[in-house]
């Protein structure tokens, strides 16, 4: 089990265009990015509460991004 810090993984993946992100810093072990979210959304969950707009994101090409990591996301649930 790993211990996650309070970590915004989505303002940390805005700079990063690949699925994956980059190496993780806050996990004991290497990791990308997005392997150390699905981890953390393995260990408590997903609490999506509202529909993500997407004239909250800067471009379309970061909605997208970010749609695509939450559909990982959610697929980890199960």
């Amino acid at each position: 089990m790993f211990k996650f810090f309070d970590f915004n993984f989505n303002k940390a993946f805005n700079s990063y265009d690949t699925l994956d992100g980059v190496k993780c810093q806050t996990t004991p072990k290497t990791m990308s990015q997005l392997e150390a979210a699905v981890e953390a959304v393995k260990a408590v969950g997903l609490n999506q509460i509202h529909e993500v707009k997407k004239e909250w994101f800067s471009s379309e090409e970061q909605y997208n991004m970010f749609c695509r990591r939450l559909n990982v996301l959610n697929q980890n649930l199960i």
